[in-house]
């Protein structure tokens, strides 16, 4: 069967590759058979793999989107007498957020926000630990794809660490795509999905939890049935087995993605997304799009686009008529700012992205939508 190739620019779900779409196209198997342990036990260790964790860390695995994993780590880990100090400066730090806020009482929460454009002060985050000692965990999200700045996550995580802090990382949209390595940059807990970097399926995350810290404490009390990240860990400890039905499928997807990871090797992927990165941002600029915050450190993974201020531009139009070409444009979400973003993360290149602004120039053209170049200087 021929399935249609799509470019989905997006912050994922990602485009993925033959191999991986054709992985989930197996034999019908209970998930409560060994050889289907064997298969998530064997994802569980590679995932820690792409970051180094080896000898320090375990993953915990759950089906479901990203963001349950997020839930099912700051619902577990921060403990009834311990406190979050948040760090936002965008719309999945404010997620977090809103998770806390479900979860923990008022005065368990304490919040460190910044402007879409501007990070986190790494000085000013260790002042607020100084200031208030009760403060046994920090949040922070590594690539925030609201904007597609990078925050300081070696400053943090060193923070953390002097100040015996818990450090919660929301790697979403970084894992397999930026490298990390929890050998130099201590972190207790990192949380990704299977359907960004990595480029596997939407439908399975994980948290990447530090070994020492997957036992509850003596008064854990679980806030929720299917998110208990210990009783998640204890249950696959104990039989090899996810506590509730997995998503069978995607995981043997997001096996064959591991498989292409370690093929292409870590450096190998980041370099082919930085190139991908370059020849987008030129090629928009040509075209006449400006980058909302081009003077923040960019993640090379994906880049948020003021909308032109032009009589005959509508991001809706301009969305549907390159979909029908097989690229997928995602929406802005900075507040009121009109934007859109462009990601190129997945199993794309930059012949992709160079066939994209092909296209897209052929639809401004064909619109009369004429817009003067930008010069842009590309971020190191």
């Amino acid at each position: 069967m021929t399935i249609r190739r799509n470019i989905l620019l997006t912050p994922g779900p990602a485009t993925t590759s033959e191999r991986v779409k054709q992985a989930q196209v197996v034999p019908d198997i209970c998930p409560r058979e060994v050889e289907f342990g064997l298969l998530l036990d064997s994802i569980r260790r590679r995932l820690v793999q792409v970051i180094h964790g080896e000898d320090t860390h375990a993953a915990v695995l759950f089906g479901g989107s990203g963001t349950a994993a997020v839930e099912a780590c700051i619902s577990s880990v921060v403990p009834y007498g311990g406190k979050i100090l948040v760090l936002i400066n965008g719309a999945y730090g404010k997620r977090i957020l809103d998770i806390c806020r479900i979860h923990l009482r008022p005065e368990q929460i304490a919040v460190y926000e910044t402007a879409y454009d501007r990070l986190p002060d790494p000085a000013e985050v260790e002042h607020i630990l100084f200031e208030d000692t009760s403060i046994t965990h920090l949040a922070l999200v590594h690539h925030e794809t609201t904007t597609g700045i990078l925050n300081p996550l070696d400053e943090i995580a060193s923070i953390c660490w002097r100040n015996e802090v818990k450090l919660i990382v929301d790697a979403m949209s970084s894992f397999a795509g930026i490298p990390i390595d929890l050998r130099q940059t201590p972190c207790d807990f990192m949380i990704a999905s299977s359907n960004k970097c990595i480029q596997g399926m939407a439908g399975a995350a994980f948290v990447i939890c530090r070994k020492s810290l997957l036992s509850p404490p003596e008064d854990y009390r679980p806030r929720s049935l299917y998110l208990d990240l210990y009783g998640q860990h204890a249950g696959f400890e104990s039989n090899l087995q996810m506590r509730f039905t997995p998503p069978v499928q995607v995981l043997y997807a997001l096996d064959a993605a591991l498989d292409e990871f370690f093929e292409e090797t870590r450096l190998g992927r980041y370099w082919r997304y930085c190139r991908s990165w370059e020849v987008l941002l030129e090629g928009m600029a040509e075209l006449g799009f400006a980058a909302a915050v081009p003077d923040l450190p960019q993640s090379k993974l994906l880049t948020t686009f003021l909308e032109p201020d032009h009589p005959r531009y509508r991001f809706e139009a301009m969305h549907d008529a390159l979909l029908a070409e097989g690229y997928t444009l995602y929406p802005g979400k900075v507040g009121e700012l009109a934007s859109f973003r462009l990601a190129n993360i997945g199993q794309i290149d930059t012949h992709d992205i160079r066939a994209f602004l092909n296209a897209l120039e052929r639809y401004l053209a064909a619109n009369d939508i004429v817009l003067p170049p930008r010069f842009k200087t590309l971020n190191d």
